[in-house]
């Protein structure tokens, strides 16, 4: 494929939105398996709250973030790698990694207003509602790719 199709058949965002995923959660979930276990900040945060009171302490909810952080940042790379930056490749891994961060930041958001940070819970507001919107986009030039009519 010649340089200028290929620059022609690429869609950008896809690229910009598969590349913010993969930074964000692969860095965030990296420094989390990497960290020694459940950090002491988080120990700290959420020791006082319901979230301890299940078997094994902060050990399920800590590892849902983990555990889903690491499987966006998975869905995101196996998109890019599938070249669903292409305009005429379907874009299911990048939506799935989309879908997923969504619910990270419900996650991220409800741990955020259970301790009291609310500008950090305002955050992750904003991180959903841009991951929404970018989940749009995906979705909305789902008709001009293969497959669809």
């Amino acid at each position: 494929m010649k340089i200028k199709e290929t620059l022609r058949n690429t869609d950008f965002p896809v690229i910009a939105i598969q590349l913010l995923i993969m930074a964000t959660f692969g860095l965030a979930s990296l420094s989390k398996w990497t960290g020694g276990g459940i950090p002491e900040s988080f120990a700290n945060q959420f020791g006082e709250t319901w979230l301890s009171a299940w078997p094994g302490g902060l050990f399920l909810p800590f590892y849902t973030i983990v555990v889903t952080e690491s499987l966006a940042f998975l869905l995101a790379a196996v998109s890019f790698i599938r070249a669903e930056w292409l305009k005429n490749r379907e874009t299911t891994w990048l939506a799935g990694s989309l879908v997923l961060s969504l619910f990270i930041f419900v996650i991220l958001g409800y741990g955020l207003r259970l301790t009291g940070q609310f500008g950090g819970a305002a955050n992750a507001f904003f991180y959903f509602g841009t991951t929404l919107l970018a989940l749009w986009y995906v979705d909305r030039n789902k008709s001009n790719r293969v497959g669809h009519d």
